[in-house]
This record gives structure tokens, C-alpha cells and sequence, in this order.
């Protein structure tokens, strides 16, 4: 009986773990003053860092990223639909990502930084083939 509870209880614990390494934080910098409790539409943040989202988008630190935002249970959801590159190109955000608001209920300021949660991104896990020179040493 012990065995079997050690191992139901092993179970549920390596369940929570997993479910709590899926999710990425990204901490952005606000672009314009907002309510957390009554946030605008559309809403555009800055990375503060790279931000791989999937294996083809990657969102480098200093992007502007739009997004459209939805009011849950007081707080929001920032959905990402463009971001404006390096070469201050607009570029369209096909996929949704959902990004949970994570922080203290008030007033944002312009530059203030926040964390958005995206609970289906978990850490980048993703192995790239980086060609060598052909020299050895």
C-alpha cells in the first residue's frame, strides 16, 4: 500500500512540475500608459529580451510588438498580431499567442515594465545545425 501511494503521490508531483516549466514569462516594457483592470484594445509593448515563441518566430529584445487585449478576471490577455524589426519593417504575427498579464492590479506607466505569461511555451528545446568553418586546430 505504501508503494502504491509513493508512487501515486511521485506521479501528481512530476505532473505539477511539468505543467509549471511549460509556460514562458517575458518581461515588456509598456509603450503607453495603461489600467490593468480596463486595458485598451490594441496594446503595443517593447521586448526586453529574445523571445522565441516558436521555432520560426523570434521576437529579439528592442521588437515593438502590437497586440489585441482582452479583459479576464481582473486582469488581461495580450494577443501579439505584428511586431516592427530592427529595419523598422511591420511585420504580420500569423499563429496566436496568448499571454497572460502577471503582476500588480493599477495603473502602467509608459516605460514601466510588466511580465506576460505564455502558458503553451515552454523552454526553447529546439536543436540548429551551426555549420563549421572546416578548419581544425
Amino acid at each position: 500500500m505504501k508503494k502504491i501511494l509513493s508512487i501515486v503521490f511521485g506521479l501528481i508531483l512530476s505532473l505539477g512540475l511539468a505543467q509549471s516549466v511549460s509556460a514562458k514569462t517575458i518581461k515588456v516594457s509598456a509603450l503607453e500608459d495603461f489600467s490593468t483592470s480596463n486595458p485598451p484594445a490594441v496594446m503595443h509593448v517593447q521586448m526586453n529580451a529574445n523571445t522565441r515563441l516558436d521555432y520560426d518566430l523570434m521576437l529579439f529584445q528592442g521588437f515593438q510588438v502590437t497586440g489585441k487585449v482582452a479583459s479576464v478576471n481582473g486582469g488581461f490577455v495580450f494577443v501579439p498580431v505584428s511586431f516592427i524589426n530592427f529595419q523598422e519593417e511591420s511585420l504580420p504575427i500569423n499563429k496566436e499567442y496568448h499571454a497572460y498579464y502577471q503582476g500588480r492590479q493599477g495603473v502602467i506607466k509608459k516605460g514601466q515594465t510588466f511580465l506576460l505569461v505564455f502558458p503553451e511555451n515552454g523552454p526553447d528545446t529546439y536543436q540548429y545545425y551551426v555549420p563549421g568553418t572546416g578548419i581544425s586546430e
